[in-house]
């Protein structure tokens, strides 16, 4: 008929127009190509200053506390996949990546038509082309486009190996769930750690592979997230499975073997790679943030162009034991399952330190929460008057100065029992500035004076006269931090030598080339230590000391501790200016050691005072509990870490004399030693003490100690 042929005509005319206008496009493109050779240039990975998610771990190397950032991307080296993980990671985008030399002529042609005709565009890069689109950050889906990648391509297929380019592509390109690059991926979907990448299966590999066509909802289609579309992904997943058949990757027999694996759920309001927490205690990225700056870490990555530590891809060890951090955690983390402080009124917060005396690594922190966002209330954003169990360095500050303590502190009498007019008496003979300066040889780098409350660097100089400090901080007056008051404790521990407490113990960096990790030396731990206290002094207050822990043994027989509980009242007023609450407490605290652990807990109220702490049966929290906390924790910890029995210097009780507080070596005398470990020199030659026959009157504080 007529028509009929007319139409065949027609149809005829129209393939012979595309054939030839898919000829004009494949001829440009090679012209494209060659034009565009001689100026594009091949950008790598280590070139494209990729963000990678830097890791924190715990001191075994083993428990990994965070991962932050705003790209969760790690990178593996190629040789750590095993073959058959590899092609299934490619099988399903371009199943014929080891026969191309990197461009897909086709796919340009295809790109061409549909841009001079208005059709759909279409994808069909290779994986090299993919790579390079990637590398020069332009993703926009065009004819141009497809020519630049396929000079890209060519020149990464002329001056890489295949594993080289499938390493490029398998580490920067995008899985979903916030997750970029194969170990990432791994670890999203799976729950594969980064360094155990090897122990990925084909069935898990072929997941991600099916993933790659479309990591997230787009429009109607849902994507290839078993989560997001579970159908579509099992399909997918098949499909890439065939095609490694169909390639002789796979045999038939273990294709039909393969069963669809479990994946991870994922919540992305909880789980998105940027800025997240996985465990343990957020606030320890504060101190790693500052030891980094400190250290000159912060400076090199600046410097080298390396972005924000964040951002850079290092893997920082800290000195946190996961065991330690555990056993103080059952004490005060009300989220774990019976822990004591879960079992109080819900307005008491706890807070605790542990240190190693023998160098000053920080064991465990916690401050209240792990959030990290809150208030931390074992460091600089809540300190609290330590009460008595300041009264260390009121001793110590005595015994420095000659003076027979005996009528001071009887370790026979109960603690709670002893009167503070003792210590304010000691302290207005001495002078608060010797109690002060002594806190700050052990350790107590800042004090808080108070109304108004305000911060007061130790480190710089401890101020003379009554003003910013009287004689109150003998008895515990003036706040403290916990981590300052572990320190300092820790100093005694270890026979009046001090180490500057710190969390991190290397910072390490992955080669590019090798993708081996490799330590930056900024990041290197530094431990100077300093006899601060002389050991003299810090063993007679240590006999004292452990004389207050009675038959209190930790951790089974043989194993001596010695420490010091305070309190201190809460000092609300009602407006005829009688006490709100008389009789209660505002802060609880014990803070005591063994010879291989130091460690310091606080127990008080999360509105800042405004309710005191309380017991669930009404009567008042003292420093009774605390020391119960500290004993549960140090009794853990203990057999946790199996450590063996040690004894304690029984020192001498009372205080020898003339020895006075010994000089303190200044940087200069220490070379190498880290500016800020040492308080500045004191005079060298004591004060004679003055005989008073009346002390003077005590200010009225706002609390006062128990």
């Amino acid at each position: 008929m007529p028509h009929v042929k007319l139409r065949r005509k027609r149809d005829r005319r129209l393939r012979l127009l595309a054939s030839g206008v898919l000829i004009i496009a494949l001829l440009l493109g090679g012209a494209v190509i060659a034009g565009t050779a001689f100026y594009d240039q091949v950008i790598t990975p280590g070139e494209m200053m990729l963000e990678n998610a830097t890791e924190v771990w715990s001191v075994d190397g083993k428990t990994q506390i965070a991962q932050l950032g705003s790209t969760n991307r790690t990178e593996v080296p190629m040789t750590k996949l095993p073959e058959a993980v590899r092609h299934a990671l490619i099988a399903g985008e371009d199943k014929n990546f080891y026969s191309h030399k990197g461009i897909d002529l086709w796919g340009i042609g295809r790109a061409a038509w549909n841009n001079l005709t208005g059709g759909a565009t279409q994808g069909a890069s290779t994986i090299t082309q993919q790579y390079a689109r990637h590398a020069a950050s332009d993703m926009k889906m065009t004819y141009a486009r497809k020519s630049r990648e396929a000079v890209m391509a060519r020149k990464l297929e002329n001056e890489y190996s295949k594993i080289d380019i499938l390493g490029f592509y398998l580490n920067t390109v995008y899985f979903g769930r916030g997750a970029y690059g194969i170990g990432a991926a791994a670890e999203i979907y799976f729950g594969i750690p980064p360094d155990n990448i090897e122990t990925m299966t084909v069935a898990q590999a072929a997941v991600l592979g099916a993933v790659l066509k479309q990591p997230e909802p787009y429009g109607e289609a849902r994507g290839f997230d078993p989560q997001n579309d579970p159908a579509a992904a099992r399909d997918r997943w098949a499909y890439v499975l065939n095609n490694m058949v169909e390639m002789r990757w796979l045999s038939q027999h273990d294709r039909s073997a393969l069963t669809y694996p479990q994946t991870l759920p994922f919540d992305e309001r909880t789980q998105a790679a940027w800025g997240y927490t996985n465990a343990g205690t957020g606030y320890v990225m504060r101190y790693i943030e500052k030891e980094l700056f400190e250290r000159g870490v912060i400076l090199h990555l600046n410097e080298n162009r390396l972005g924000n530590w964040k951002n850079a891809g290092l893997r920082i060890t800290t000195t946190i034991d996961p065991r330690v951090q555990s056993a103080l955690e059952a004490q005060l983390n009300r989220a774990v399952a019976g822990s004591s402080l879960s079992q109080q009124r819900e307005n008491v917060i706890g807070a605790g330190v542990a240190i190693d005396p023998a160098n000053g690594r920080v064991l465990a922190y916690y401050g209240g929460t792990n959030s990290g966002i809150n208030t931390d209330w074992a460091g600089m954003d809540a300190p609290h008057p330590p009460g008595s169990s300041f009264k260390i360095y009121t001793l110590a500050a005595g015994v420095a100065e000659g003076i027979s303590v005996e009528s001071y502190l009887d370790p026979r009498v109960p603690e709670a029992e002893s009167e503070d007019s003792p210590f304010y008496r000691l302290t207005a003979r001495m002078g608060p500035q010797k109690v002060m300066q002594m806190a700050a040889n052990a350790g107590i780098r800042t004090a808080w004076r108070i109304d108004p409350e305000k911060p007061i660097d130790l480190t710089k100089a401890v101020p003379g006269g009554r003003d910013p400090f009287d004689y109150n901080a003998g008895v515990g007056q003036y706040p403290v931090t916990v981590l300052d008051h572990a320190s300092a404790t820790a100093t005694f521990a270890n026979h009046g030598k001090y180490f500057a407490p710190h969390f991190v113990i290397k910072v390490e960096r992955k080669n590019r080339k090798t993708r081996e990790w490799e330590p930056l030396p900024a990041g290197a731990e530094k431990r100077f230590g300093a006899q601060r206290v002389s050991r003299a002094v810090a063993d007679d207050v240590t006999g004292v000391l452990k004389q207050m822990t009675g038959d209190d043994i930790v951790a089974g027989s043989g194993r001596e501790s010695a420490g010091l509980s305070g309190a201190w009242e809460n000092g609300l007023k009602k407006p005829d200016g009688s006490q709100r609450f008389p009789g209660t407490n505002a802060h609880a605290w014990f803070t005591g050691f063994t010879s291989q652990i130091s460690a310091t807990i606080w127990v008080g109220s999360k509105d800042y005072n405004a309710t005191p702490i309380r017991h669930l049966d009404g009567t008042s929290m003292g420093s009774a509990y605390p020391r119960s906390l500290w004993k549960a924790f140090m009794d853990h910890a203990c057999a946790d870490l199996n450590l063996p029995p040690t004894k304690l210097p029984s020192g001498r009780y009372t205080g020898g004399q003339g020895r006075g507080t010994p000089p303190l070596p200044s940087p200069s005398q220490s070379p190498g030693c880290d500016p800020h470990c040492f308080a500045p020199v004191p005079d060298p030659t004591p004060t004679p003490a003055q005989e008073t026959t009346e002390a003077p009157s005590t200010p009225d504080p706002s609390g006062s100690p128990t």
